[in-house]
């Protein structure tokens, strides 16, 4: 006769002696695997140090300091700091996830000593005795001892059918249970589990595509790539052809080393990084943990995000609001027939947490057999000796046909937002039974919900509400909450999949889902060319947040639910996702526009770099003479204002869009000094030293004005910003000529004022006329760059 009640220690399974697991634990023998979760800090700092970009500068250090100029070095306050704040941040932001993943980390329930006790899944011991509970996740491999349940395999086998477990079944690490509970004991642990021997399936997961980061890695690459001959030939022409330089070690190597100096944007790759990091460390004080910084572009960048009721919308909490006994049955017989039903349980899920709350939990009697509820059969049957055989589900589902009267009924609470139970007598276990009693529950609406949703539906997010309740219910929930076309509703339990890919777009609301249904709405919602982001905190969750581009999982929902989720609501709070979608557009939009400021500068240096090789003039700049434009133009200025916030939704090719913006600014730079040092025949009294000063005083000058431009319209931090970056410049430059030796080489602009004011007065006219045609020039490139990428795309296709 199968046990009736698996918590109660009378007839519990015998587990291991604290003799027995202490010896185990010598012998090596438990579930502690040698899977390393995360980078070491060793790992980071290697990552940090040893980057081809770390290896250029590297070089370029060792050929000036060769060539013993040392002043052209400067570079390094802007390298050295870069690496430090990088690999600090980097591991500051380790420490803290790891801080915040133990309050995730997986547990398992152990028979030892005679008792149940609650463990560290990594602390099994080969032989230890497990229960597993509904909505668990199997910590180890094991063969099942008693009771009966079903469990999803999906994660192991791709096959998301429910498999039935009970005595003498092998159940496996990796899957869960979907309905039921168990004892098991353990026949595998740590590397010998099968999980293991199918590379991980259960536990690794590839990062969601980051579109920002694949960019930039396009990017950087491109640029890497490019550095090498660039280098090469600057420094063949500027030693063999440039009058000035030829033969000469020193100016060469300096020149050769300020062309690449100016070409490698080496702060965009840090700005990102830096920022996103300080963003999950601040999200990681509201009891948010983000398990990668990918996961906080994708859902800033989602304009679709799917809600599950229970949960999300709802906190979990169930109680009983009325009970139609339907046969005339007496109330304290249904009473006591329902208190035996659920002692029948051996799990209790918000469900039956409100029926026992309302009839009470009676474990005397034996079960004879027993149909464990799933979430795809909607239902449970239990055959008990001396009460009855009984079936409690959804309505629709039970097998016992309700008349009108009674589906009146079920609408009518269903109006009020209340989720129906349909309680069936059976003669037969198998055989369709008759209505007894219908009972109506209601969820407790989460107190922040309402605002939450605005928030969301503010920002010009899309909300759909996907649930395996009755579709009424979830509807007049949805509308309770404020969710925008909440009356637009369907029910899925009679839909095919090509009615379901039809109905994706046009409802907000989807009752009765199965969960491969929820999977094929993912899937639909994402081929429309949305950006899908999911919340759920139960196992028949669990496919649909693999599927979506970022999964959201409470912290009180199931073990494999939190897993697989990118992000992990610690407080279980929805009202936290704002600060999230606050975080990541404020991160992307203020990288994505002050990216402006460094591509300017690379793509000025690369036009000029060629110039200089086609007219055989040699790059004309050397790596000093570009420090306040990369410190005061550039790396503070984009520093600072990558935390003003900014709400709006993430859309377009952030390389696209950056490349398109950063062109004018460039043309702003270029043209001046493609006047002062390629047409110099025009200028034959001014010298080349003084014509180089000039040149680089109007490219700081003229990037100082693209900064202003870049932040209008004004507020009062971008104001902050600008004004202290020209008080800044303005004090270096004074204080360079000075007292520091002209550390930036601008003095022999005091030679030639006039031609100095001359080509200030042509950048600045050049820097208007860039911002009156910004906009048609912008567009220009984006839709070129765009047809591009759309005939790469095709022809890999």
């Amino acid at each position: 006769m199968e046990q009736n009640n698996i918590y109660e220690t009378e007839g519990m399974p015998e587990g291991l002696t604290s003799e027995d697991v202490k010896r185990l634990t010598e012998e090596g023998k438990t579930n502690k695997s040698e899977e390393k979760v995360g980078k070491s800090y060793l790992k980071i700092l290697a990552d940090n140090l040893f980057t081809y970009f770390n290896l250029v500068w590297l070089i370029i250090t060792l050929l000036l300091l060769m060539a013993k100029s040392y002043q052209n070095l400067t570079f390094l306050a802007i390298v050295i700091p870069n690496f430090l704040i990088a690999t600090v941040q980097e591991m500051r932001a380790k420490k803290t996830v790891e801080k915040l993943s133990m309050s995730t980390e997986p547990h398992a329930m152990v028979v030892r000593d005679g008792e149940l006790c609650e463990i560290r899944a990594t602390d099994i011991v080969l032989g230890d005795v497990i229960l597993i509970e509904m909505g668990r996740q199997v910590p180890s491999d094991a063969v099942v001892i008693s009771g009966l349940a079903e469990a999803n395999e999906s994660m192991l086998t791709g096959e998301s059918d429910a498999i039935k477990k009970e005595a003498g079944d092998r159940i496996l690490a990796g899957s869960y249970l979907v309905s039921g509970g168990i004892y098991a004991k353990v026949t595998s642990v740590g590397k010998d589990n099968y999980i293991h021997k199918i590379e991980k399936a259960a536990k690794s997961f590839s990062a969601p595509a980051s579109n920002l980061f694949r960019d930039l890695n396009r990017l950087i690459k491109a640029i890497g790539i490019f550095l090498i001959p660039m280098g090469l030939a600057n420094f063949f022409l500027n030693y063999f052809v440039v009058r000035g330089y030829r033969g000469n070690n020193v100016e060469s190597i300096i020149k050769t080393c300020g062309s690449i100096v100016g070409m490698i944007p080496s702060g965009i790759y840090l700005l990102v990084t830096l920022t996103l990091t300080l963003s999950v460390i601040n999200l990681s004080k509201k009891n948010t943990l983000v398990q990668d910084m990918y996961s906080i572009e994708m859902l800033a960048s989602a304009d679709v995000v799917c809600l599950d009721k229970t949960g999300t919308i709802t906190d979990g909490t169930m109680s009983v609001t009325a009970c139609h006994i339907l046969d005339g049955t007496p109330e304290e017989e249904f009473a006591a027939i329902m208190a035996a039903i659920e002692g029948s349980e051996k799990s209790v899920n918000n469900t039956a947490a409100a029926l026992i709350d309302r009839f009470g939990k009676d474990v005397s009697h034996n079960v004879l057999k027993k149909i464990p509820f799933s979430s795809k059969r909607k239902y449970s049957a239990v055959s008990i000796d001396g009460v009855g055989i009984f079936s409690v589900g959804a309505p629709g589902f039970v097998p016992a046909k309700l008349t009108d009267e009674m589906n009146a009924t079920v609408s009518e609470h269903a109006k009020e937002g209340e989720r129906v139970l349909l309680v069936a007598r059976h003669e037969d276990i198998d055989l369709e039974g008759t209505p007894l009693a219908l009972i109506a529950i209601s969820d407790r609406i989460r107190p922040n919900a309402k605002e939450t949703i605005a928030n969301f539906q503010e920002q010009g997010v899309i909300l759909k509400v996907i649930s395996g309740d009755n579709a009424e219910t979830v509807s007049t929930i949805a509308m309770r909450v404020g969710i925008n076309n909440a009356d637009k509703y369907i029910s899925c339990e009679s839909l095919s999949d090509e009615d379901l890919i039809l109905a994706a777009e046009e409802y907000a609301v989807f009752g009765r889902v199965t969960p491969e249904q929820k999977v094929l709405l993912i899937k639909t919602l994402k081929a429309n060319g949305h950006v899908v982001a999911m919340t759920g905190d139960g196992v028949n969750d669990t496919l649909a947040l693999k599927e979506s581009n970022c999964a959201i999982a409470m912290a009180d929902g199931s073990e494999v639910a939190r897993k697989i989720s990118q992000i992990v609501l610690l407080n279980s709070d929805f009202g936290t996702l704002p600060h999230v979608v606050r975080e990541g557009r404020r991160c992307i939009n203020n990288v994505s526009q002050t990216s402006v400021l460094y591509l300017m500068k690379t793509f000025f240096t690369i036009v000029i770099s060629i110039l200089g090789i086609i007219t055989l003039s040699g790059f004309p700049f050397a790596p000093n003479q570009f420090m306040l434009l990369e410190m005061f133009i550039i790396g503070l200025p984009s520093f600072l204002l990558a935390f003003e916030p900014s709400n709006k939704r993430i859309e377009g090719s952030f390389l696209e869009s950056s490349i398109a913006r950063s062109i004018p600014s460039a043309i702003a730079l270029i043209t001046p000094v493609f006047i002062l040092i390629f047409l110099k025949k025009f200028m034959p009294t001014v010298t080349m030293e003084a014509r180089n000063s000039i040149a680089m005083a109007i490219v700081t000058l003229v990037g100082f004005i693209n900064l202003m431009t870049l932040c209008t319209p004004y507020t009062k931090w971008r104001g902050i910003v600008v004004g202290g970056s020209g008080i800044l410049l303005a004090g270096s430059v004074i204080l360079s000529i000075t007292m520091l030796n002209d550390m930036f080489d601008f003095g022999p602009i005091l030679s030639e004022p006039i031609v100095f004011v001359i080509m200030l007065t042509v950048g600045m006219l050049v820097s208007v006329t860039m911002q009156i045609f910004r906009g048609k020039i912008e567009n220009f490139f984006e839709r070129a760059l765009r047809r591009q990428r759309e005939r790469r795309e095709s022809y890999k296709k």
